[in-house]
């Protein structure tokens, strides 16, 4: 009889012909491994359950575009091969999933007790004829052909045939004479019931990111790592390994001159200039670079060198001359920032920021010539008596008042064209308590004026001189 083409009938042969097994059998010689991610395949399985002795098969599920499905079936040939392969490796994880292992528990049969398929019948036949031939094997419930869909009303070609009683099943799997349908012999096996398909495919990768490509980001790392494909992109160039220390570059380039035109040559070497015992070599063009790992194994120095592929292209090293003339990004972004924070500072001292304090007396000279003349409008102008040249200068600052005693008179210029010619002297240290009376004698002074004066103004004309260091010293001498 025919065995069928399903994978139980092909695996349990003329057996499952004479006796179909029990659910529960398949546990026996099965395991069930779900919980997989989409990039676990075959050969990843079967190197996983490879260390457990008697591994016969590994079934991973697809879908119709053969995607993973997420689960699997892995056979052995024995139970006690099954157990250990749930113990070991139930909770074992691929790329940060777990895995769950257990033994195969069908939730269906794998054949229908009462029903036969029968294949290959001829588009003559119809339903009479197929209840016709099988009749004598037992008493039939219901005959199935499928149709093939055309206006024709042709059909696919098989059908299923239910019998009332389970023995009717076995006659007919048994029978050994040929059958013929529409001019054609017919095949006879046992049915495999339709299975609820899930529609799911394998969940993502837990060690990548998870709204993302995951596809496109494993394959351009492949890509990165694989060194076939790394030296595919640099196909004129060769790596050569096992260099006497005291090989050059003269040395390299006169050894493959042989085998073409050698554009460049690079011995790697350490900071202090000593060789590392590799290095690299490219020819103008592919074949060249071909003919150079022919010389592998070869004698150069009374050393046997390796010549292989390269991945990667000759590179040299920058002197400091060019990484001078060429900044990096990271200078080019200080200096962008530096100019962006003057240009602000600029901005902001225009805008917002108050006048420089004028603190040499020529500058105060030169405020003073250009605002003489004119009245105080308030606190922070400056008053200048007629006929005044320059006198000493009474600022206020807040509560508090200091005699300036720098601004000296500009005998011969007019009002408000007074400007200093030299910077004033430091003044000379004066004891705390002398000081301390003087600053009271000022301001004794200050609170006799009037509140309309109480703004900084400028005291002295043409006819008062100005105190001298002498009349100071007096007075410091009287204050004692």
């Amino acid at each position: 009889p025919h065995l069928g083409s399903h994978f139980h009938q092909r695996r349990l042969g003329e057996a499952a012909m004479v006796e179909p097994p029990k659910l529960e059998a398949e546990g026996e010689h099965t395991v069930y491994v779900a919980n997989l991610d989409w990039s676990v395949d075959e050969p990843h399985l079967r190197r996983i359950f490879g260390d457990v002795d008697g591994l016969k098969e590994v079934r991973l599920v697809r879908d119709f575009l053969k995607r993973s499905k997420g689960y699997a079936y892995i056979d052995f040939d024995s139970k006690q091969h099954v157990a250990e392969a749930v113990k070991r490796f139930n909770g074992h994880e691929i790329n940060k999933r777990a895995m769950k292992v257990a033994p195969s528990l069908p939730t269906k049969p794998l054949f229908e007790e009462k029903t036969i398929f029968v294949k290959n019948i001829g588009q003559a036949a119809r339903e009479a004829e197929v209840r016709s031939a099988f009749q004598r094997f037992g008493d039939i419930s219901e005959v199935r052909i499928p149709s093939a869909g055309g206006e024709d009303g042709q059909h696919k070609g098989y059908a299923y045939v239910d019998y009332v009683h389970k023995e009717s099943v076995d006659k007919a799997i048994a029978a050994t004479e040929v059958l013929k349908l529409g001019d054609q012999v017919v095949v006879v096996a046992r049915s495999i019931p339709m299975k609820d398909h899930r529609h799911q495919t394998a969940a993502n990768r837990k060690d990548l990111p998870q709204r993302s490509n995951q596809r496109s980001i494993l394959s351009a790392k492949d890509e990165r790592e694989d060194p076939v494909k790394q030296a595919i992109q640099h196909p004129t160039t060769v790596f050569v390994k096992n260099l006497a220390f005291d090989v050059t570059d003269e040395d390299l380039r006169k050894h493959f001159g042989t085998c073409g035109n050698v554009e460049q040559v690079l011995i790697c070497t350490t900071a202090s200039g000593h060789s590392r015992g590799f290095g690299f070599v490219e020819f103008s063009n592919s074949s060249e670079a071909q003919s150079a790992l022919l010389l592998s194994d070869g004698m150069l120095r009374d050393r046997e060198i390796i010549v292989s592929r390269s991945q990667r292209a000759i590179t040299q090293k920058k002197n400091g001359e060019e990484k001078a003339e060429t900044p990096g990004k990271g200078a080019k972004g200080k200096e962008k920032g530096r100019e962006k924070g003057k240009a602000k500072g600029k901005e902001k001292s225009k805008g917002k920021g108050k006048a420089p304090k004028e603190t040499s007396s020529g500058a105060k000279g030169e405020k003073g010539g250009e605002e003489a003349g004119a009245s105080p409008e308030g606190p922070g102008h400056t008053a200048a008596e007629p006929g005044g040249g320059g006198a000493a200068v009474v600022a206020r600052t807040g509560a508090k008042r200091r005699l300036d005693l720098s601004a000296a008179p500009d005998v011969g210029e007019g009002p408000g064209e007074a400007e200093a010619t030299a910077a004033p002297p430091k003044a000379s240290k004066m004891p705390f308590r002398a000081a301390k009376e003087l600053r009271g004698k000022v301001g004794d002074v200050e609170s006799e004026r009037p509140k309309e004066a109480a703004a900084d103004m400028v005291v002295g004309s043409q006819t008062k001189k100005p105190m001298s260091n002498a009349d100071f010293r007096a007075l410091l001498l009287a204050g004692d």
